[in-house]
């Protein structure tokens, strides 16, 4: 049985900064060529992501609800959740509810991600009292020449905007179709957004992303045409996560470290 957790051990007296350029190395790079992946319908970026099972009923849970912004680029800030395949989707649907909201609660479905900082998606903006706003935005690179591990070096743009007024704790029918440069979102069958993009998306990761609320989602289909090329019902788990694991140093290795910063 292949495990679903990729383990880093590190001694807990190593500073935190070393396990996250861990983890954006891991992210960037490793995963992509690690054949081990494919046995993973999901890979989680950052938060705390699982399948439950609740009644026999079962469904994609994002936990911890705080985020914390190291600003690597904006799925770290955020709770992130990405396909470990690309698709040329024409729609995407799914049902998603969101729980225990603070102000400031965010939640995205993104599409078209050919990079943690390269992606189009659907926002749901709310404070702690209902969901206000719905928005189509857009991810970039500020500069391409900079490695992936620069801080901020990205840009969001929010391509349409309008005000709506969702309730948490209600599940609600998320679409997002393409069609052409068109990018439509609609909820509960009715659209809510339109706008028409300078390009046509092809191929890309698809992945949840929220912060100051717990999402959880189910029934996850993905379109091309009329042929449904993916799909998820979470009734599986099957999300590839990185976990930290620390260790006390022995008394040796405190006298070694002890030694070390003598001699700077």
């Amino acid at each position: 049985m292949v495990s679903d957790t990729m383990k880093i051990n590190i001694r807990s007296g190593i500073n935190f900064k070393i396990y996250l350029l861990l983890l954006i190395f891991f992210l960037s790079y490793g995963y992509a060529q690690d054949n081990t992946s494919k046995q993973f319908t999901w890979q989680q970026i950052s938060g705390n992501w699982s399948v439950v099972s609740d009644n026999k009923e079962s469904y994609l849970r994002e936990n911890r609800g705080k985020s914390f912004t190291f600003d690597y680029s904006p799925l770290i800030n955020l709770n992130s959740l990405i396909s470990t395949d690309e698709f040329p989707l024409t729609t995407l649907t799914h049902t998603v509810a969101l729980h225990a909201p603070a102000d400031g609660a965010t939640y995205m479905t993104f599409f078209a991600a050919s990079d943690y900082r390269q992606f189009y998606a659907v926002q749901f903006s709310g404070n702690s009292k209902s969901i206000h706003t719905v928005s189509i935005i857009k991810s970039d690179i500020k500069d391409t020449t900079l490695p992936k591990q620069a801080k901020g070096n990205f840009y969001i743009t929010t391509l349409a905007s309008k005000e709506v007024s969702l309730e948490y704790g209600r599940t609600y029918t998320l679409s997002i179709t393409v069609q052409g440069k068109t990018i439509l979102a609609a909820i509960d069958n009715a659209q809510v957004l339109s706008h028409i993009i300078n390009e046509e998306l092809e191929s890309g990761k698809i992945g949840f992303a929220s912060k100051n609320c717990i999402t959880i989602i189910d029934n996850l289909k993905v379109y091309k045409g009329k042929d449904i090329i993916f799909e998820d019902d979470f009734s599986k788990e099957s999300i590839r996560k990185i976990v930290l694991q620390g260790r006390k140093l022995t008394p040796q290795e405190i006298e070694e470290q002890k030694k070390k910063k003598k001699q700077k």
